[in-house]
C-alpha cells in the first residue's frame, strides 16, 4: 500500500510502474529487423551471380540476428514463463545455425540448405507460438502470416534439398522479403497497440 498526502492509500499495481526503455523500444527493434530482412532478401535477389559463399554470409547473418535478438527479447517480454522459455531456446538455436552457415559450409550445397532451412523453421515456429497464445498485442495476422511464409520456405526446402542453387536463392529471397514485409507490418502495429494501452 502507499499513501499520497491528501489522497486515500491505494494498492501500486503494475500499471503503476513505467515501462522500461527496452520494452518501449521493441517495436522500433522488429522494424528494423524487418527492414534488415527485407534488405538481405533483395540483396540476394539482385546478385543473381552470387557465389555459395555470399549467400551463405546473407542467411547466415539473417539467422544469426533473427534467433540472438528473439533470445535477447524474450528474456524481458510479458507472457508465461512456458512462452519466454520457448523463445529463447528457439531463438538460440537459430541464431548457432546461423554461425554454422558462417563457418565452412559452403563445401556441401545440400548441408546448407538444410541448416538455413531448419533456421527458418525453428524461427517460423516461434515466431507461430507467439503469434498464437502470446501477448495479445503481438498476436494478429501480420505475426501468423510471417509465420506461415516462414515455415512454408523452410518446409519447402526440406522436401527437395537438392534443389539447384539458382531455386534456392529464389526462395530464400521471397521467404525474407515477405517476413520482413510482416515484421514490419508486425512492429507497427504492436507500437500501436502500446500507445492504445
Amino acid at each position: 500500500m502507499t499513501t499520497t498526502p491528501g489522497l486515500p492509500s491505494r494498492l501500486v499495481t503494475a500499471a503503476d510502474i513505467p515501462r522500461s526503455a527496452s520494452a518501449a523500444n521493441r517495436p522500433w527493434l522488429r522494424l528494423f529487423g524487418g527492414v534488415a530482412t527485407i534488405a538481405l532478401g533483395i540483396a540476394a535477389f539482385a546478385w543473381p551471380e552470387a557465389t555459395v559463399q555470399v549467400i551463405a554470409i546473407l542467411f547466415g547473418l539473417h539467422l544469426v540476428v533473427t534467433g540472438f535478438v528473439r533470445a535477447g527479447l524474450s528474456l524481458r517480454a510479458t507472457g508465461t514463463v512456458l512462452h519466454r522459455v520457448l523463445d529463447v531456446i528457439l531463438g538460440v538455436l537459430t541464431g548457432l545455425l546461423g554461425v554454422l552457415c558462417l563457418r565452412d559450409l559452403t563445401g556441401s550445397l545440400v548441408l546448407l540448405l538444410v541448416v538455413v532451412a531448419l533456421g527458418w523453421l525453428l524461427d517460423g515456429l516461434a515466431q507461430l507460438a507467439r503469434a498464437v497464445s502470446g501477448p495479445a498485442r503481438e498476436r494478429g495476422g501480420p505475426q501468423i502470416a510471417t509465420a506461415l511464409i516462414t515455415v512454408a520456405g523452410a518446409i519447402a526446402v526440406l522436401i527437395w534439398p537438392r534443389i539447384s542453387f539458382g531455386v534456392f536463392i529464389f526462395i530464400g529471397s521471397t521467404v525474407l522479403v515477405f517476413a520482413g514485409i510482416g515484421t514490419c507490418v508486425g512492429s507497427r502495429g504492436e507500437e500501436r497497440s502500446r500507445k492504445i494501452a
